[in-house]
């Protein structure tokens, strides 16, 4: 009921202001003119000037934007780019294995459904997990926060915006050489750890622009180096699926990422203007996961069980006797990922017209680089001794204890099984557009828009199995490659649950399967690949007059894809194709009722493609011998599969009270026509290199959902060098699956809210930021398919910078301070707890040099 009302209250608001924008006799001014004069420029160089920058940008745009700006070189609020993105109202991030930002959701969508660019255009990325599918959306860990100038949340679409955020869009925008100083100089040096290890890391930034005297010339070149310190650890539970598991797990990755940005501007006159920016940025992102785990429970044989049971008749809680294995599952995967951008824009600034355009192509790679897999134990049995007492029934911790043998002695701990697996992922887009911009006199509409967008984008992913000659490897049990103890499992685990035990050294392992193998050989059966044609026509009209203004438009896109993937017998390539075209109109207004108080609408419908795993027809995760656990899975795609649909409207009052200060009440609602999810199905393939029945996750296309929430933001500075910042969202969001289930939406938090607070003075700034989200679904880090259910989470990051003269800063950077340990829970079966992660406190320290 409350979602009906809404829906009609939006729809009956935003009909009245088309009409009363159409027929009230208002003396109208160009808008673009009226915006420009209203807009205060302001020079942004501290955190105080860098929210009144926002607050400006927020009140003067003609949708509903959000913005962070950059201080100054150097200056972004957070070392990720995703983690300063929390702290915009409506935001919330999913974090990646290591605990760092790296996904945004929007107003609480699935984070795949939001857009982001980089200066307009797209970006190709990969992922570097061998279970990980490809999406569009964008790992903003692979950029330096000292790249980006600033940014928007575009909250609400515009016809000349791209297509593809049913979310929202974020735009990242990179410096140019024309707008700074004739000589500008950067560098910096830093520092990192984690609470969780020994090891440090460093980095290092340096960046140089120049322009010529007449400001016509200018080049900006930046390269950056930085070292994280990764790591987690987790206690896992896969006791409700068929392979009867549990594990107490430790990741470690020490990240290396290099950046090189170079950007060169020509501008001959006022009125011409080209700009040629050149990325790439990659990231070596070697890593090692061990999990010391029980396989394959006999749930019969068990004994000194006591209350629940699985689904699959598995106790929760008891004493394995017999089980196949009690052993470390290694995987070190040597994994590098590459993103490249070269981008041409140009534009010509006439009296009454502007014509600009683009043209670039961004490409990239990365895979797992080769995942070299051993299993280290022996198996369980009361006969031998060997027993393990479980509890897989605890809300907030697990009990795993071995009886028998110490996980802490490699002498037992013989080596099982061993392979070593490459995926191989490539990414490329190449765009072209042309707009054109009018200033016109038509009544209320003083500038019209028009242009058209070409993108050619092809997805494939490969991979490749390894032959090993087990007679070079010479290798007895882990001890052949130990390197001390894996710790620091005190927070995952409880109840005698032992918290070390023998860590691996990855690198010598992953050697030594590399030096034995003599062969690899392709899997035609793991191989596929998506194109991907899309044209885009828009059309836009801004109006504006004496206490009004906003846009209407239209977006036309049409999509053609076409799916390769070997045939069922792997003697040939089968072609699969998809193409759709969508209308997309759009409509934005904001009415000043006062000097200080806007009313601000919009109404709009949005798509988003599938994700380019979802759409590639070949099966990814095939295995190449027969697994441990006897589970045989994999995924595919459906390059058929129709995008995300959706109709939104927004309607919110903001009131600006001084120049840096800001109240704001928005409502939204999204109707979703359809969405993608996915299914498990049961498929018989016999021409795989392991025949069988298996359990393949596939797209499945959604009857439709509703999204409505509420936004509230409040935003000040004080007169003594305090300011704060608040902001909260409430989010409903629920779907129908094609069968006719009711689920929650991924990526939703019914309550999240965000507070910082801040101290700004010549000597030093301070600031304290604290967030918060109610539980959400989202993708798990398991091994099983689909959506795992995230516990509420809390987190508190902090920083300080001493301005010790002029041009050098000192900072310092805590991240997590107060340690969350987060838990997800089964999405299915009796929602037992899933996995339980510590990712630790990051920390940083930082010396800045400008000039």
């Amino acid at each position: 009921m409350l979602a009906k009302n809404l829906k009609r209250s939006l729809l009956a608001v935003n009909i009245g202001l088309i009409m009363s924008a159409g027929f009230t006799g208002a003396a109208f001014a160009a808008e673009e003119t009226k915006v420009q004069e209203d807009l205060e420029v302001i020079e942004v160089r501290g955190i105080r000037r860098s929210l009144e920058a926002a607050v400006n940008t927020k009140r003067f745009a003609n949708a509903v934007v959000d913005s962070i700006s950059a201080e100054d070189i150097g200056k972004f609020p957070d070392k990720n780019i995703a983690e300063s993105l929390q702290r915009v109202a409506g935001v919330s991030i999913n974090r990646g294995f290591a605990g760092e930002g790296a996904e945004v959701s929007i107003r609480g969508v699935d984070p795949t459904l939001t857009q982001v660019q980089l200066n307009g255009q797209f970006v190709a990325s990969t992922s570097w997990f061998s279970q990980g599918s490809n999406k569009r959306s964008f790992n903003m860990d692979l950029l330096p926060s000292e790249m980006i100038a600033g940014l928007e949340v575009y909250k609400s679409p515009v016809a000349s915006l791209d297509e593809g955020g049913v979310g929202g869009t974020v735009v990242m925008r990179t410096r140019k050489p024309l707008e700074l100083d004739a000589l500008t100089i950067y560098a910096s040096v830093e520092a990192n750890t984690n609470s969780l290890s020994d090891d440090n890391g460093f980095g290092a930034t340096v960046l140089g622009s120049w322009k010529n005297d007449d400001e016509t010339f200018g080049i900006m070149a930046m390269g950056s180096m930085l070292e994280q310190i990764g790591r987690g650890r987790k206690s896992e539970n896969y006791w409700e699926e068929s392979w009867s598991a549990s594990g107490i797990a430790g990741f470690d990755q020490d990240r290396e990422r290099t950046a090189l940005d170079l950007t060169l501007q020509y501008a001959p006159t006022d009125a011409l203007d080209f700009t040629l920016h050149y990325l790439r940025t990659e990231l070596d992102a070697f890593n090692t996961n061990q999990n010391f785990l029980t396989i394959g429970a006999n749930g019969e044989t068990m004994t000194n069980t006591s209350g629940r049971a699985a689904l699959n008749g598995l106790p929760l809680v008891g004493t394995v006797n017999d089980a196949s294995w009690l052993a470390q599952d290694t995987n070190t995967r040597n994994a590098v990922m590459t993103s490249n951008v070269i981008d041409l824009q140009g534009s010509y600034q006439g009296d009454t017209y502007k014509i600009s355009g683009a043209l670039g192509k961004t490409w990239a790679d990365g895979g797992n680089g080769g995942n070299a897999n051993g299993l280290w134990g022996q198996p369980v049995s009361a006969a031998t001794g060997i027993t393990v007492d479980v509890n897989m029934d605890l809300n907030d911790s697990m009990i795993m204890v071995p009886n028998g043998v110490d996980l802490r002695d490699a002498s037992w701990q013989a080596l099982q099984g061993h392979s070593l697996a490459r995926t191989e992922l490539e990414d490329e887009e190449v765009y072209a557009q042309l707009d054109l911009d009018l200033y016109v006199d038509w009544g209320a509409i003083t500038e019209f828009e028009a242009g058209i967008k070409i993108r050619s984008h092809e997805f494939s992913n490969s991979a490749y199995g390894a032959t090993v000659d087990a007679t070079k490897l010479n290798v007895t049990n882990i001890g052949d490659f130990s390197d001390g103890y894996l710790t620091d499992f005190g927070n995952v685990v409880t109840g005698g649950t032992p918290t070390s035990y023998v860590k691996i050294d990855g690198q010598a392992y992953w050697n030594a399967l590399n030096n034995a193998t003599t062969a690899w050989d392709f899997q035609e059966g793991n191989w596929g690949s998506v194109k991907e044609d899309v044209l885009a026509l828009y059309a836009q009209g801004n109006f504006s007059g004496d206490n009004y203004r906003g846009n209407f438009g239209v977006r036309y896109v049409q999509t053609d894809t076409e799916g390769l993937a070997y045939n069922g017998n792997l003697t040939g390539k089968d072609t699969f194709k998809g193409d759709y075209s969508d209308w997309l109109p759009s409509f934005n207004a904001a009415l000043d009722l006062s000097e200080d108080v806007i009313l601000r609408m919009s109404a709009a419908k949005v798509m988003t493609r599938a994700g380019y795993s979802q759409l590639t027809p070949g099966y990814k995760g095939l295995p190449q011998t027969v697994p441990e656990s006897g589970r045989l899975q994999a995924t595919r795609g459906n390059p058929a599969i129709e995008p995300f649909r959706a109709t939104q409207m927004d309607i919110g009052l903001e009131w600006y009270y001084n120049e840096s200060s800001l109240v704001s009440f928005a409502l939204f609602n999204k109707d979703i026509a359809s969405f993608i999810s996915t299914k498990t199905i049961s498929e018989n393939l016999t021409n795989v290199p392991v025949p069988g029945q298996y359990e393949v996750s596939v797209p499945d296309q959604g009857r439709g959902g509703q999204i409505e929430g509420a936004e509230f933001q409040y935003q000040t500075n004080f007169d003594n060098g305090f300011g704060m910042l608040f902001n909260y969202t409430y989010v409903d969001a629920t779907g129908e699956t094609n069968s006719g289930d009711t689920i929650r939406l991924p990526g939703s938090s019914r309550n999240a809210y965000n507070l910082t607070g801040y101290y700004e003075n010549e000597m030093f700034t301070a600031r304290a930021a604290y967030t918060s989200r109610d539980e959400f679904f989202a993708e798990g880090t398991a091994l099983g398919n689909g959506n795992d259910s995230f516990s509420d989470q809390q987190f508190l990051d902090a920083s300080v910078t001493w301005h010790a003269t002029a041009h050098l800063d000192v900072s310092l950077e805590g991240v997590n301070l107060t340690n969350e340990i987060t838990n997800q829970y089964y999405g299915g079966g009796l929602n037992t707890l899933r996995v339980v992660t510590d990712n630790g406190s990051r920390y940083a320290v930082k010396v800045a040099y400008r000039f």
